[in-house]
């Protein structure tokens, strides 16, 4: 199977729908437990919309279908258990980078910019060159 990476706003003119699972205006440790969303539409490196999502499902599969349903490109996360992450993966459009840690702003400008294989935004225990960016087992 062939691992794509995960789009970035670079990718001119391509508009892109980005989540990021908040927790006290960090990205969440862990997706399975997370009950906000940013969800945030790019252009570039510059954001045209951003809002919250409630996510208060406690089954996986409501919430898949319930990230599923907002039309993402990419999920930018903490940890995520293997059950979600399988589930995710059903839908090819959404890309998956985890092992990711900071304040949800500057992971996001990081993410817009390219940057956001730096180690200061790696989980620790995860602090590798670059962030897991395939939602495939």
């Amino acid at each position: 199977m062939r691992r794509e990476p995960a789009p970035t706003s670079g990718d001119t003119g391509r508009k892109l729908k980005i989540i990021i699972p908040v927790w006290e205006d960090k990205v969440s440790p862990l997706l399975d437990t997370a009950t906000r969303l940013l969800l945030v539409e790019a252009m570039n490196t510059a954001v045209a919309s951003r809002c919250e999502v409630l996510l208060d499902d406690v089954d996986l599969s409501r919430r898949c279908f319930r990230i599923w349903g907002l039309k993402a490109d990419v999920l930018i996360c903490g940890a995520v258990s293997r059950p979600f992450e399988r589930l995710l993966a059903a839908e090819p459009r959404l890309r998956l980078v985890q092992g990711i840690s900071g304040p949800a702003q500057e992971v996001l400008q990081a993410f817009l910019q390219g940057r956001l294989d730096r180690p200061r935004f790696m989980l620790p225990g995860r602090r590798q060159a670059h962030p897991r960016s395939d939602n495939r087992p």
